[in-house]
């Protein structure tokens, strides 16, 4: 099941050792190279650290309705793990890159992804398209196999005719709840709807 990276956006993460929350899910740290969520900005007028992270390996659970960590420890500033500061100085923001496909033509701007909560990889990526193909379709998906090639400034894809099925509209990601429920003994998150490969 794949979950929508905005659905984490201002999700609770709370402590499973006080049952209290620590603070909130603000935005993911993406490993461009592995297209890979490896960490996750969290804030909160409590935190020790400005700015603070949560490592995506340090979530207990996961789901839309939030995370769950073992304690406030897991929260640690990003210059406490070397591996995490060097992706950091890529300087990597996913959504609004340039998308192009390997013909050269331009399909759009990143506008969001899904993720598997498991292991962390973005899956399916979100394509807001340029002004003119607006009027025929509101959004691109592109599975993670189909990119040729990611940098800072754009993504190249392979080509739409034979790789890039199409919807009328990507799914809204759920509000998060003001009140956290145990994600995994409440309701089942909603998966991201299946769509046709081409």
């Amino acid at each position: 099941m794949l979950l929508m990276k905005g659905s984490m956006t201002n999700a609770p993460v709370m402590s499973i050792q006080t049952g209290r929350s620590l603070g909130a899910v603000s935005d993911a740290i993406i490993d461009p190279r592995k297209l890979e969520i490896v960490a996750w900005y969290i804030k909160g007028s409590t935190l020790d650290h400005q700015p603070a992270v949560v490592m995506s390996q340090d979530f207990r659970e996961l789901g839309s309705l939030g995370a769950i960590v073992d304690s406030a420890d897991k929260i640690i500033s990003p210059s406490d793990v070397v591996r995490l500061q060097k992706i950091l100085d890529h300087g990597f923001k996913f959504e609004g890159i340039k998308v192009f496909d390997d013909d050269g033509n331009k399909l759009g701007r990143v506008e969001t992804y899904a993720f598997d909560p498991e292991g962390f990889d973005i899956e399916q990526i979100y394509i807001r398209p340029k002004l003119l193909s607006r009027l025929s379709l509101s959004y691109l998906i592109v599975g993670r196999k189909q990119i040729v090639e990611l940098n800072n400034q754009k993504m190249i894809v392979k080509s739409p005719k034979t790789a890039a099925p199409v919807v009328e509209k990507a799914p809204e990601a759920a509000e998060p709840p003001a009140k956290f429920e145990n994600p995994f003994r409440g309701e089942a998150p909603k998966p991201v709807p299946e769509t046709k490969r081409v």
